[in-house]
């Protein structure tokens, strides 16, 4: 399994590489295009900031749709007959595939925030170091808080990549015709449908929740400002999660994990 994860890595390493290379020297334009803010009009900052953002989304997009195309491929492209050929089970395929994904997921959710911070850092003549900005957001989120969201977004995009994974898998067994193979977009939306539904109807029938609170207050702003522009860090003090319905989603994820690796390794004919 490691070595396909390797392999996975090489065939897909040039294209994040290559994405994150251009983000940031948009990144690094962007505040220095700040700095002389001053000079520029007020209108065309702000659609520099949209234009950011705008990219900033797209990347996320593009990247999904890539990682979400490299599994597909093994289903509708050649490339499938050699990873079927190896001797893998559904499990470890499916998992290398997963663990890939959120290698890259986490390189660049992880890069491109902390370079935003350093870039502040560095034109921020009121900021001397990162440490001023961890400390800063430290007063905002708590660290039961940062725990909760990094647990609830590990399991909610393993279960949405799963949940793409098996429309696309199902797809494929289904509707063997590959002309048709879109197909598996339909199936998508309904499954997750059906899986909001019940996670919905699920909070709305055992009500109980986990608090997260650990602030008396119940909204705190903190700021950090970067040559006029302000930074805020916004944070509600009635976070709180709703059991049952992480139970479900967990469950649900395990469910679509079990199932796609069972239609990987048992049910699909090249």
């Amino acid at each position: 399994m490691f070595k396909y994860i390797k392999y996975e890595i090489k065939g897909t390493y040039r294209y994040i590489l290559g994405t994150m290379a251009f983000v940031l020297m948009l990144i690094t334009g962007f505040y220095t295009y700040l700095v002389n803010a001053s000079r520029a009009p007020i209108n065309s900052i702000g659609f520099v900031s949209l234009l950011l953002g705008l990219t900033l989304f797209g990347t996320a997009v593009a990247t999904f749709l890539y990682i979400v195309g490299s599994f597909r491929k093994e289903l509708y492209e050649d490339r499938g007959y050699l990873t079927f050929t190896l001797p893998l089970t559904g499990k470890q395929i499916v998992g290398a595939k997963l663990t890939v994904a959120f290698i890259w997921f986490f390189l660049l959710g992880t890069v491109f925030p902390l370079y935003n911070l350093m870039m502040i850092s560095i034109f921020n003549a009121a900021v001397h170091n990162l440490t001023e900005i961890f400390t800063a957001i430290a007063q905002v989120i708590s660290f039961k808080q940062a725990l909760f969201f990094i647990f609830n977004t590990v399991l909610k995009t393993s279960n949405f990549l799963l949940l793409v994974y098996f429309s696309i898998t199902l797809s494929r067994v289904t509707f063997r015709n590959k002309k048709i193979g879109g197909l598996w977009f339909v199936l998508f939306l309904i499954l997750s449908w059906l899986m909001s539904y019940g996670e919905t109807k699920i909070a709305s029938l055992l009500p109980y929740y986990l608090n997260l609170n650990l602030q008396s207050n119940n909204f705190m702003l903190n700021q950090l400002i970067l040559n006029g522009m302000t930074l805020d860090f916004f944070h509600t003090g009635s976070l709180t999660a709703n059991i049952a319905s992480n139970i479900y989603v967990l469950v649900v994820t395990v469910t679509l994990f079990l199932a796609t690796s069972y239609l990987i390794e048992k049910k699909i004919d090249l």
